[in-house]
């Protein structure tokens, strides 16, 4: 046995891992960064195992999404920490307060990003709250969710679509003390370009960082800064790079989408059939309707997807504003809960120049900031612009109107 499913189909997601008891599957990095599973002949028995959990060639029982929803925390301070509405914290809160655990991705010493699993409210907020745009590493963490399962403890486990399949396949039978949340994915990007980053800004910046916030809200929710926090060399001293954006190199390039894992551009868990209790995401474009949503562009709009009777019994305790919505306004706000984002004409040529060129000048060539309108600028730079903004127009009607009687006097003349 050679190959577990289709190489470039791979979703890292460690099923294969999890589930052998030969301990004849070991993890490899491609060249782009990204674990692979590598099976050890001289352990293996043919047992055909690992092929039969992989979520590629057998994925689990899918539930059409139920009910969705836009909304955010009760909990001012929850809303403000999390990347959108607070959703996920306050899912996860319900577990933790019966003594269960929680599983998520988190960044750890060396700011790698990991599933590990917190027993305690503010280890969730510590170390799991937030969105982490670099694939996790998944390690074992489906044989320990397992065990706390048959413990009879409450588990709640988070993390892509294909995480969420990887683990359903592991554990071969639905368990009652089990809640899945999943969310709307746009692509892991590559963990070696996340190194690069983290090494480039500390050498720009002269500090050895200790944090990395991808998602900081200090301007806007919609226009949210890249932070990273670290010790200026040889001192004390605190410093904070915070990168706009669509200003920062890394979510530039992410959104650019030259280092997604190529499993992504073909992904098989892009639509309303999940496999999760709860699916979670932004709720892009979200519009004021009422004063309720004052500051939304600031403090930030979740978007909650029911799959579950489970979550559908849950959904009222949840100390949520929500407002339901139909499926097709879901899809709208999010091209990947129909799709996945294509592969780029430039991600060939990104990969060719990352083997031989430095990484400031592959920022230079594929990462520099996106030109914008002015209004657009002053948004993701400053918090509460709408008033300012509309003073400005106001102030610049004259010119416009008189720009356009000149081109109609140049078009007369012709």
């Amino acid at each position: 046995m050679i190959d577990i499913c289709e190489y470039s189909q791979c979703t890292g997601c460690m099923a294969c891992l999890n589930s052998c008891s030969h301990s004849a599957i070991n993890i490899e990095f491609d060249d782009e960064g990204f674990e692979r599973p590598h099976i050890n002949q001289d352990l293996c028995v043919d047992c055909g195992l690992c092929v039969q959990v992989c979520p590629i060639n057998h994925p689990p029982k899918a539930n059409e999404a139920k009910k969705a929803f836009s909304g955010w925390s009760q909990n001012e301070t929850v809303r403000i920490l999390s990347s959108s509405g607070g959703a996920f914290t306050e899912i996860s809160w319900h577990v933790l307060r019966d003594s269960g655990v929680v599983f998520g991705c988190a960044l750890n010493d060396k700011l790698q990003a990991q599933h590990i699993y917190v027993e305690t409210l503010d280890g969730l907020t510590e170390k799991l709250s937030g969105s982490k745009y670099v694939q996790s590493h998944i390690g074992e963490t489906y044989k320990l969710a397992k065990a706390f399962l048959q413990q009879g403890r409450k588990v709640l486990f988070s993390g892509t679509p294909c995480q969420i399949a990887g683990l359903k396949n592991v554990l071969r039978k639905e368990y009652d003390n089990l809640l899945t949340v999943d969310l709307i994915c746009h692509g892991v990007p590559s963990p070696k370009v996340f190194e690069d980053y983290k090494k480039y800004i500390q050498q720009r910046e002269n500090m050895e960082l200790t944090s990395v916030k991808f998602r900081c809200k200090k301007s806007s929710w919609i226009f949210f800064n890249m932070t990273c926090t670290g010790h200026i060399e040889k001192t004390a001293s605190l410093k904070r790079y915070e990168g706009c954006y669509y200003e920062d190199p890394y979510i530039r390039g992410f959104l650019r989408d030259y280092f997604l894992r190529p499993s992504c551009h073909q992904c098989h868990f892009t639509s309303t059939k999940r496999y999760s209790d709860f699916t979670i995401a932004d709720w892009w474009g979200y519009q004021k309707s009422s004063a309720i949503d004052k500051d939304f562009a600031y403090k930030g709009v979740s978007l909650l997807l029911v799959n579950t009777d489970k979550a559908l019994k849950l959904l009222p305790h949840l100390k949520m504003y929500l407002r339901e919505r139909t499926m097709e306004d879901a899809k709208r706000t999010n091209i990947s809960l129909s799709r996945p984002f294509p592969f780029t004409t430039k991600r060939d040529s990104f990969w060719k120049d990352y083997k031989t060129i430095p990484f400031d000048k592959m920022i230079e060539k594929y990462m520099m900031p996106e030109k914008v309108a002015w209004d657009v600028n002053l948004r993701q730079h400053h918090r509460n612009t709408d008033y300012l903004l509309k003073i400005i127009r106001f102030l610049m009607l004259p010119q416009r109107i008189y720009n356009k009687i000149s081109k109609l006097l140049a078009r007369h003349e012709k």
